[in-house]
């Protein structure tokens, strides 16, 4: 994994709704090696407050001008602060850091995106690259409406959007996992390949449907992250292994991913751990 220090230039910053805010950045050597599904670690400013860099992934990559876009909600002083930046301003990045999502080489078969909150953020520049003469459906929820990007910021076309909440202050009433099960049963849609992010409850319903039905799904999963290179080991989670499903193995989010399989975690230890399920913050 090639990744690299850079001082990179804030192009442009605006609040796209509520607490959700898109960043534009200059960061040419970042961007040269940057794939869809990385990530960078972002320090917000110099000195010891915040201590910690924060984890933000792509979600917009332009190769031909050397800028990278993430898409933040603001959930505590790192985001608060670096919300506050404006265009000039310089923050130092370690990056590309992940191993990315791998697009499909076959360039007809339908395509799911799954989206939890904020998660959408990685999923759109995969969206940008692959929707194109194909069936794509993204399926887009959050717990309430204040937390879902505007519908005109997610026109893209050739791809249909289906929007939930959890209480219902837009579109569908409920879970997007429960969305995406009602549509795919109402027949007319069946994706042939799963993209998704989001909280580790939602990614679960994802890998669990993915897995009864044989769909390959790349997951990109959210946790805390202090490092950003494996060091910490903030951000383990318990991994699957066929050849020794008993053994005892961690990945990190990290440096292993933050892209998995469905099939590659094991989940029951996770949700056996936590009550109510994990709904970890990638931002």
């Amino acid at each position: 994994m090639e990744k690299m220090i850079e001082e990179a230039r804030i192009v442009f910053q605006e609040r796209v709704l509520g607490q959700i805010f898109r960043m534009r950045l200059s960061a040419p050597g970042i961007v040269s090696k940057a794939r869809p599904g990385q990530f960078v670690m972002l320090r917000v400013r110099e000195g010891m407050d915040p201590l910690l860099r924060r984890p933000f992934s792509f979600s917009r990559i332009d190769l031909e001008k050397g800028e990278f876009e993430i898409l933040y909600r603001v959930v505590g002083r790192g985001t608060l602060l670096l919300s506050r930046l404006s265009p000039g301003e310089r923050v130092n990045l370690v990056g590309p850091l992940g191993n990315g999502f791998t697009l499909p080489t076959d360039g007809a078969i339908p395509l799911a995106f799954i989206a939890g909150g904020i998660g959408v953020a990685p999923l759109l520049e995969v969206i940008a690259r692959v929707n194109s003469g194909r069936e794509v459906r993204l399926f887009y929820g959050a717990r309430t409406a204040l937390e879902l990007l505007p519908e005109d910021f997610l026109d893209i076309p050739g791809v249909r959007v289906h929007f939930a909440t959890d209480d219902g202050s837009f579109g569908h009433s409920g879970r997007i996992t429960a969305l995406f099960q009602e549509v795919i049963a109402g027949g007319g849609f069946r994706p042939l390949q799963i993209y998704s992010c989001g909280p580790l409850a939602m990614q679960y319903g994802v890998a669990k449907w993915a897995l009864e039905n044989r769909t390959p799904a790349q997951l990109s999963l959210e946790s805390l992250m202090a490092c950003g290179i494996g060091a910490c080991l903030g951000c383990a989670l318990p991994s699957a292994s066929p050849e020794e499903p008993g053994a005892e193995r961690f990945v990190h989010v990290c440096e292993d991913g933050p892209i998995f399989s469905a099939g590659s975690i094991q989940w029951n230890k996770i949700l056996a751990q936590q009550s109510p399920p994990p709904t970890l913050a990638f931002n």
